[in-house]
């Protein structure tokens, strides 16, 4: 896990070691710089929000004149210009409301999948880059993928099992801990040409 923006971290939400869950909250990093782009962005919209309804109201008392012979097409065709280049002025405004909230978004880091987190690398008051070092680790262990070789002769029988679901797959654990089944997943379309064989993978629960 590493930050998308420059910051300090504020708060380490998680312990070393802890599981997560997918979308739980792992770090917080100093976010006043965009709390105030997104105050003076929304501030700028209710100002040009504000002068987009006076125009509108300029260009519907203009065609109201036009109609009473008072004033001129040109007239109207300039308020008419004047309301869409406030339109514009406003779309722009909320674009930068956009960019502000994604800005702030990336103050939140949250787990993207499921799993252990590993040694956290980082404490509050840390100051954290995208180039920089792993905020830190997170290993998926349930589900878990298995992956081994498989001589080319089976192959077909592998692509086979594969366009049907994916068939059974027996793991023999180590140190006589027993077997565990899995589904099979994967089958690579590179056979290795010094073995003999090719590549696939299963999946395994493993909640233990």
């Amino acid at each position: 896990i590493r930050p998308q923006v420059s910051s300090v971290i504020t708060k380490v939400h998680i312990r070393e070691g802890q599981f997560v869950k997918a979308g739980q909250l792992l770090f917080t990093l100093d976010a006043r710089t965009d709390e105030v782009n997104l105050a003076k962005a929304r501030a700028q919209l209710a100002k040009d929000t504000a002068s987009l309804a006076d125009a509108q109201r300029q260009l519907a008392r203009s065609r109201d004149l036009l109609a009473q012979n008072f004033i001129s097409q040109g007239a109207v065709d300039t308020n008419q210009t004047l309301v869409e280049t406030q339109q514009a002025v406003v779309n722009a405004d909320r674009a930068a409301i956009d960019a502000a909230q994604v800005g702030m978004s990336y103050s939140r880091i949250s787990a993207p999948s499921a799993g252990r987190a590993g040694a956290i690398n980082v404490f509050a008051g840390s100051t954290v880059q995208p180039g920089g070092a792993a905020l830190v680790t997170i290993t998926q262990l349930d589900p878990i993928a298995v992956a081994f070789s498989l001589p080319q002769r089976n192959l077909a029988d592998a692509l086979q099992t594969l366009r049907a679901g994916g068939g059974k797959v027996v793991a023999v654990l180590p140190d006589g801990r027993g077997e565990t089944i899995g589904k099979l997943q994967f089958v690579d379309n590179v056979v290795d040409a010094n073995s003999g064989t090719v590549r696939v993978k299963a999946q395994f629960d493993n909640a233990k």
